[in-house]
């Protein structure tokens, strides 16, 4: 099995799930239409990185602009981490924005009651 194979089965269920929640957090209500479509834009971006990852090597091999070996098993593992890395930062950000208008829905109501006391 191909190492860039391999490395877009590896990543393929992170950049899905991203999409997935970002659909769903856009149907809840949770983000902004605008939000939405920049997540998918960026997790469909990466995506096209990694389909394209052996393309680029081969152009850029063939042309004699790299040198480089292709694509060892350590690349495979520290791109994986560095897309696992992103997917768990936005899973982070989404749940502190929730978390934030959540508090400032608290702080309204208790101001209100407050208010009327």
């Amino acid at each position: 099995m191909s190492r860039y194979l391999i490395l877009l089965l590896l990543n393929l269920p992170f950049i899905l799930a991203s999409i997935m929640v970002s659909f769903v957090d856009y149907k809840l209500g949770n983000i902004s239409r605008r939000k939405h479509f920049i997540q998918t834009i960026i997790w469909l971006l990466i995506l096209a990185g990694l389909i394209s990852a052996k393309y680029i090597y081969v152009y850029l091999f063939s042309n004699h602009l790299t040198q480089t070996e292709p694509l060892s098993l350590f690349d495979v593992i520290q791109i994986t981490g560095i897309v696992t890395v992103l997917y768990f930062a936005n899973r982070s950000r989404i749940k502190i924005e929730a978390l934030d208008r959540r508090v400032q829905d608290l702080h309204q109501e208790l101001s209100i009651r407050l208010s009327v006391d």
